[in-house]
């Protein structure tokens, strides 16, 4: 998915956007170099089930060893 979006204002470290629907995305301002207000910023996110099946794994594991210490397995 896509997004465009403007930067509407600098809140100390973090940067307020707005996109084309008028929502509100706030972000580290230092992702972006320059950063100043109107800014125009494209935004992409793609899923990723490889990392997601990663994490999982790690909070079964961990989930698992903490019920290991406690004796409830």
């Amino acid at each position: 998915m896509k997004k465009e979006a403007i930067v509407d204002r600098i809140e100390g470290k973090k940067a307020v956007l707005l996109t084309e629907e008028e929502e509100t995305v706030i972000l580290p301002a230092k992702w972006f170099k320059n950063i100043h207000e109107g800014m125009a910023i494209d935004m992409e996110f793609t899923e990723n089930p490889e990392r997601e099946a990663e994490s999982r794994k790690e909070a079964e594991d961990l989930l698992a060893e903490i019920k290991k210490m406690n004796g409830e397995e």
